[in-house]
């Protein structure tokens, strides 16, 4: 005869009881969600996404934005250009009002949370969303401007990388945001 397990202890799982008093956050720790010991940093309510993720998730929606950019932009020109911006900005308020996440977030499996775990609201979305394609729509007045705006998109990639420890870029500084694993 075996032992029986502890009352609200499943008989086939090894993990660990949950802890007194409640459970964790949902989707995180052992019971789900990012992997196990990844560290979370103050101010984080969950583990901070891989710059990587953060890229291939931003070159998604950037694929994305180019096509329609270029599109209008060939038929509409300067307009065009402004149209397709304010699509892009709408774009990344709307996706990621609704739950932390654009098409490229989702693929990676990370979204957008504000700091210290706090509810995204609509006056940090729209700072975000209109900060970071901004200064793309300037990129076809000129070609100087081209590289000012490359240079701009480069300087918010490598922020991402070395900023300790929330790895935050100007556009989630100023909107108080952070980009973390999405819970499965």
């Amino acid at each position: 005869m075996t032992a029986e397990p502890p009352p609200g202890q499943n008989p086939y799982e090894s993990s660990p009881p949950p802890p007194p008093g409640g459970y964790p956050p949902p989707g995180y720790g052992p019971y789900g969600g990012a992997p196990q010991g990844a560290p979370i940093p103050p101010g984080a309510p969950a583990p901070l996404a891989e710059w990587w993720e953060r890229w291939v998730a931003r070159l998604i929606d950037t694929i994305i934005f180019a096509v329609v950019f270029f599109i209008l932009s060939g038929i509409l020109g300067l307009i065009g250009g402004l149209i397709a911006y304010l699509g892009y900005a709408a774009y990344d308020y709307m996706l990621h009002s609704k739950d932390g996440q654009t098409v490229g977030k989702k693929a990676m499996k990370i979204q957008l949370v504000g700091v210290g775990g706090a509810p995204l609201d609509s006056s940090a979305l729209m700072k975000r969303s209109a900060i970071y394609p901004g200064v793309m729509v300037l990129s076809p007045l000129a070609f100087v401007l081209s590289g000012i705006v490359g240079l701009f998109v480069l300087v918010l990639g490598i922020l991402i990388i070395v900023d300790s420890p929330l790895h935050q870029g100007i556009h989630d500084k100023i909107a108080g945001t952070l980009v973390v694993k999405a819970p499965h």
